[in-house]
């Protein structure tokens, strides 16, 4: 009798396990239009985290300057870069003259980093630590407002996808971003802080 009811059990979970598993799903029918403007539910993002850059990468970013001064001088004469708009075209020596292989990220980010600093004595922007759901990164900052530039990535992007580089045409590019946004923060009422 023992067994008997055993089996019965085993049999009465089964088959309601069974009958919720073959449950019919409730799955919308859309129509072409609506299918055209669906909106996939997302997670919540989690809020970036801006901060100063830590020691560690304050120390990363002068390493990074310190391996492209030892490239633009061994390779292109260039003792010193300025800082300014002129480095461009060294720069784009560099990506032409291929002094920098596809498959060195880190240079093509210390690249990135030197541009960078370009962008920071132009544009009055200063270097960040910004962390969100994505990862850490270093990025530019304008004053205390939400606009970021992330510059140390701009050229081992491009490599990656096979992207053509004209360093000057990135440049203006960016330029003209930076200035959209500075235009707008400094015609934008002040954010009141609760």
């Amino acid at each position: 009798m023992h067994k008997l009811a055993s089996l019965l059990l085993t049999i009465l979970l089964l088959s309601t396990t069974v009958g919720v598993l073959a449950a019919p799903i409730d799955v919308p029918v859309l129509s072409p239009e609506q299918l055209d403007n669906y909106q996939f539910p997302s997670k919540p993002e989690r809020p970036a985290v801006v901060d100063d850059l830590s020691f560690g990468q304050l120390t990363l970013l002068e390493q990074q300057r310190a391996e492209m001064q030892a490239l633009f001088s061994r390779r292109l004469g260039v003792m010193s870069l300025k800082n300014t708009q002129a480095d461009l075209s060294l720069y784009q020596q560099l990506v032409d003259r291929r002094l920098i292989r596809p498959d060195q990220i880190t240079q093509w980010q210390a690249l990135g980093v030197v541009f960078g600093d370009l962008l920071v004595r132009e544009f009055g922007l200063h270097w960040v630590s910004y962390e969100d759901a994505e990862g850490s990164s270093k990025a530019l900052r304008w004053r205390t407002t939400d606009n970021f530039i992330f510059p140390v990535t701009v050229f081992s992007k491009r490599v990656q996808f096979n992207e053509k580089i004209d360093v000057k045409a990135i440049y203006q590019e960016i330029a003209s971003e930076i200035e959209r946004f500075k235009r707008l923060s400094l015609n934008s009422p002040p954010k009141a802080f609760d």
